[in-house]
């Protein structure tokens, strides 16, 4: 008898434990980041989400697939990570069904130039360094496209690569490729590159020093806005809903503007 109530007893515990385990993950909103200033932004909401009775974690990575990946596996509640030609790439990729919740900042592109002060100067046959991975490849002849560099095949506007490059009147070359955290380091030898603020910052440049051209805003530049990722079967729950409320405040636009619109302008 004794050994029956022992099983029943270690049985009820187990329940009330799972019970209390189930309870304390729904109301954990676990999120992916990978750069400046996500996480920032994300302590900056974190009393905001405690008042409606969350708990925030924030999981912090080096790339980009593997918080995808988590977030697809249901480990991850959302993430920060991507815009939409990168989360549509990953989705085609992986069979997943991720989703935009939420667009919070477009980061400012630009084509540096150490050597000259306009477009018309660029000489013929110079070599623009662009980062080697392929949704920045495409986003930097875009760039290059609005600059009236580049024009391109069948007025193709995403998914852009050198072989789609129509017209090149300054027979620009493109042979200096490398990883976006090197774009800095390579654009001291080459003197043009195309690259986000987040990596020229390193190079001490102030606001538009060496910007040749920045990326004007447009229906093709609009989907690179980083934003709040979500499960699709999970984009209505109280969790996203709760991040989506607190992510578009008038709090997390000023910060955009006060810390971070050296690089950015808000989304929302």
């Amino acid at each position: 008898m004794k050994k029956i109530l022992s099983v029943l007893t270690i049985f009820v515990l187990s329940i009330v434990l799972i019970g209390c385990k189930q309870q304390e993950d729904a109301n954990v909103i676990n999120v992916g980041v990978a750069f400046y200033p996500m996480k920032d932004i994300l302590l900056l909401i974190e009393d905001d989400l405690e008042k409606d009775g969350f708990d925030l974690k924030i999981s912090e990575f080096t790339d980009y697939q593997t918080p995808n990946n988590l977030l697809k596996n249901q480990e991850l509640d959302a993430n920060m990570i991507q815009h939409k030609y990168f989360l549509e790439t990953f989705n085609d990729a992986n069979n997943a069904d991720l989703v935009i919740i939420q667009p919070i900042y477009h980061a400012t592109l630009a084509l540096y130039s150490k050597d000259y002060e306009s477009l018309e100067q660029i000489p013929e046959g110079s070599n623009i360094t662009l980062s080697d991975d392929q949704t920045n490849i495409s986003r930097a002849l875009y760039l290059l496209g609005q600059a009236g560099l580049l024009t391109f095949k069948n007025d193709k506007t995403v998914n852009l690569t050198f072989d789609d490059i129509d017209s090149n009147p300054k027979k620009l070359t493109f042979n200096e490729r490398v990883p976006a955290t090197s774009l800095a380091q390579k654009y001291k030898e080459t003197g043009l590159a195309v690259m986000y603020p987040t990596y020229a910052r390193s190079l001490e440049l102030v606001g538009d020093e060496q910007r040749l051209y920045v990326e004007k805003q447009d229906s093709v530049t609009e989907g690179y806005a980083i934003s709040l990722v979500a499960r699709n079967d999970h984009k209505d729950s109280d969790k996203i809903e709760a991040l989506k409320k607190y992510l578009k405040s008038d709090e997390v636009r000023q910060f955009l503007i006060d810390e971070y619109g050296w690089a950015s302008r808000p989304a929302f």
